[in-house]
Formats: C-alpha cells, structure tokens, sequence
C-alpha cells in the first residue's frame, strides 16, 4: 500500500484553507450576532490572534490531518469514492466525537444554549468542508 505524497499535501493544504476561512467566518458571525454574551468573565479567554492560532492549530489537527491520514490509508481498502461518502464520514466522526461532549458539557456547565449550539454548527461545517474536500481530491 503506497500513500500518495503528493495527494496527501494537496488535501492538507485545501482542507487548511477550508479551516481557516470558515474559522475566520465562523468567528466573525460569533461576535457579530453575540453569541458570546452570557458566559462568566472570568471563564471566557480573550479572543486576540494567539488565542485563535493556537486554535486553528488544534483543529487542523483533528479536523485536517487525522481524517487526511485515515482517509488516505482506509481509501484503499474502503470504497470512500464520493463526496457523499465524505460528508457520511463527517456525520459520523462528528456524530460520535463533538456531539456528546457539547451535551454532557450543557449538562454540567451553565453555559449558554446558542453558544454551545453556535459551536457545534461550526464543528460540523469546519469537520464537513474538510472531509468533503479530501473525498474529493481522493476522487480526480
């Protein structure tokens, strides 16, 4: 089994474009509508460009290079041809990942329904565009 290097960098570097362009949308519709209000000062980081390249670098992570390497192993043994397969993926790596953490952290932690509602949109439109996007590169 021979994984394609440059295949590999392609999806990388498209799916790290997604990421930040849609972080970048993402954070701008956070502040713009105020979903943020709500949470405690003393909870809340400040949200200045540290703070946002070190999470961008933390979701590239999981969102970019782990589904790229799995997905570039599993594409030989599982039929992982379409772009529906990718958003299935998404659905399901979300489904199993994101979605139970938000709701036990809702559980536990008072914090603010749209927010945590905001950040689970974002988890699934960043984990989406990315997976969308190696499934389609898989498929040229």
């Amino acid at each position: 089994m021979i994984v394609s290097a440059k295949l590999l960098l392609w999806c990388l570097l498209a799916s790290g474009l997604w990421l930040l362009a849609s972080s970048l949308l993402i954070e701008f519709l956070g502040k713009r509508f105020g979903f943020y209000r709500g949470i405690p000062k003393e909870v809340a980081e400040d949200s200045g460009p540290a703070w946002f390249l070190l999470h961008y670098i933390i979701e590239f992570i999981f969102l970019v290079v782990l589904p790229t390497l799995g997905y570039s192993f599993f594409y030989v043994v599982l039929p992982f041809y379409t772009i529906k397969a990718g958003m299935a993926a998404a659905l399901f790596a979300f489904t199993l990942g994101a979605a139970p953490v938000m709701i036990g952290l809702s559980v536990r932690v008072k914090l603010p329904m749209p927010y945590l509602l905001y950040l689970l949109l974002g988890y699934l439109v960043k984990l989406t565009g990315s997976l969308v996007i190696i499934a389609y590169l898989y498929t040229m």
